[in-house]
C-alpha cells in the first residue's frame, strides 16, 4: 500500500507480492517476480499528493518492461552469436563460438621456410611458457600448428602413443595433460640435435619446469613435404623421456 507524509520528503511506493495495487486509477494484482521493478519512489508536496503522481506508469505499463534474470553469457556477446536469434532456451549461442579453434586471431608463431629446426623448437617452447599469452591456451594452439599431422584423419604417434589428431580440442587435452612440464617452463637449452637412420631430426632438450625440476623432452623433426608448411620444419613426435630413453639414440 502507500502512506503520506507532510512536507517535501521522498516516499518510497513499493508494490508487495501478491498484493492488490493502484497506480494512476488502475488496480492490478502484481505478482511477485516484478517487485523489484515496479518500485518508484515519489516527490511529495506539502498536501502529501504527488507533483509528478500523473506521469507514473500504469500497472499494466509496469508489466511491459522486460526484467533481465540473468547474466549474458559471452556467447551472447561473442562475433559468431552476436546476431543470431534467441532460441527455445532464451539461448542465442550457435556452438561455433565455443570451439577452440574458433579465435579472432591466428596464432603468434608459425612454421615458416626460413627457420632452422633449431628455430622450431625454439618457438614451440617459448610458446609453452608463454601459454596464455596473448590468449588462454595460445602455446598449445602453437603446437597444434607445428605438427605435422594436424587436421588429418591418419592416427598420429605425436604423443607417443596412437591418438586422433584431427580435432583440436581433443589435442589441447592431450597436449595439456602429456606436456605439462612445458606449460610455463622456466627454461630449456636443446642439448643434442641429431639425423636419425631414418631421416627425421632428433632434438634432446632439457626443460627446468615452472617447479624448478627438471625434465627432458624429445622433438622428432621433419621438413613438410606438401601443405600449406611444405618445406617448413614440423613437428612428427613431441613427448617426455625417462633418462634412459633420453640418452639413448
Amino acid at each position: 500500500g502507500s502512506s503520506r507524509v507532510s512536507g517535501s520528503f521522498p516516499l518510497q511506493f513499493r508494490i508487495s507480492p501478491y498484493s492488490s495495487v493502484r497506480l494512476s486509477g488502475a488496480r492490478h494484482r502484481h505478482n511477485s517476480s516484478y517487485g523489484k521493478g515496479a518500485s518508484r519512489c515519489l516527490a511529495t508536496s506539502g498536501n502529501g499528493e504527488s507533483s509528478s503522481f500523473k506521469q507514473m506508469l500504469s500497472a499494466e505499463q509496469i508489466l511491459e518492461i522486460p526484467i533481465e534474470r540473468r547474466r549474458k553469457t559471452t556467447a551472447e556477446e561473442c562475433p559468431f552469436c552476436a546476431d543470431a536469434p534467441i532460441k527455445e532456451n532464451d539461448s542465442r549461442c550457435l556452438g561455433i563460438c565455443r570451439l577452440p579453434t574458433n579465435v579472432s586471431n591466428p596464432p603468434q608463431y608459425f612454421p615458416h621456410e626460413l627457420q632452422d629446426c633449431a628455430d622450431a623448437v625454439n618457438l614451440q617452447l617459448k610458446a609453452m611458457r608463454d601459454i596464455n599469452d596473448p590468449r588462454k591456451d595460445h602455446g598449445v594452439q602453437v603446437l597444434y600448428e607445428f605438427a605435422v599431422d594436424a587436421g588429418t584423419m591418419e592416427r598420429s604417434r605425436y604423443f607417443g602413443f596412437s591418438s586422433d589428431m584431427y580435432h583440436y580440442d581433443h589435442f589441447q587435452g592431450k597436449a595439456l595433460n602429456h606436456m605439462n612440464g612445458l606449460v610455463s617452463c622456466q627454461s630449456w637449452e636443446i642439448e643434442e640435435e641429431f639425423v636419425r637412420d631414418d631421416g627425421r631430426t632428433q632434438c634432446h632438450v632439457k626443460v627446468l619446469d615452472k617447479a624448478g625440476k627438471e625434465r627432458f623432452f624429445i622433438f622428432i623433426m621433419v621438413v613438410r613435404s606438401f601443405g600449406k608448411w611444405e618445406n617448413c620444419w614440423n613437428t612428427h613426435r613431441l613427448f617426455e623421456a625417462g633418462d634412459a630413453e633420453y640418452n639413448s639414440k
